[in-house]
């Protein structure tokens, strides 16, 4: 590889660190267990564990909000802290930031703890950055973002393929790689201004 081609990468990795680190200052573990009030606004309950219409806010002590919501939600009879939701949209707003959109067909939601299994079709927006994969594992427990199978990620200048990616939210360290060690994280540069 050519030293642009370094240069390149490391660029990508440290706008996608800037972008989840951004994301994931404001909602570390015990901010979520102290300081966030949450308000669930009234559904149309469809029968006994379907629930239509269903949207879920949160704001922390900072002001940071937390939106989810999902056309149709479905409560584990099991454990009623977990709803299965479909055509799922996530709005997280920092403060003196811009909004992140996280979309998915389905998803996971913990009422109890906020961890939210997102899967099929699943694509985060964040000002000119989109990152799509299968998978996206936000545990507030573990401290953890995990997205996985066939990521993707997409802005004006590169574009990124991989297998899976970690961030870790208490130290904001972030890990991307291919399952198979052999293979390599792809990168492609789509601009050609000459610069590159």
């Amino acid at each position: 590889m050519t030293k642009k081609i370094y240069i390149q990468f490391f660029l990508l990795i440290f706008l996608i660190i800037i972008s989840l680190f951004l994301f994931f200052k404001y909602f570390k573990k015990s901010n979520l267990e102290s300081e966030i009030k949450t308000k669930f606004e009234k559904p149309q309950v469809v029968s006994e564990s379907m629930i239509e219409d269903l949207k879920y806010f949160s704001i922390d002590k900072q002001g940071n909000e937390y939106k989810i919501e999902a056309k149709k939600g479905n409560i584990d009879k099991s454990n009623p802290d977990i709803i299965y939701l479909e055509n799922v949209e996530a709005i997280i707003q920092l403060q003196k930031s811009n909004v992140i959109l996280i979309q998915s067909k389905f998803a996971k939601y913990n009422t109890k703890n906020y961890d939210t299994l997102f899967n099929e079709a699943v694509s985060v927006n964040y000002n000119e950055h989109l990152l799509k994969s299968e998978f996206l594992d936000l545990s507030f427990e573990k401290n953890l973002v995990s997205i996985y199978d066939d990521v993707r990620y997409l802005s004006g200048i590169s574009s990124l393929s991989a297998d899976k990616a970690e961030i870790d939210i208490l130290n904001k360290k972030t890990k991307i790689f291919m399952n198979d060690p052999n293979q390599k994280v792809l990168i492609n540069s789509l601009s050609k201004n000459g610069n590159n």
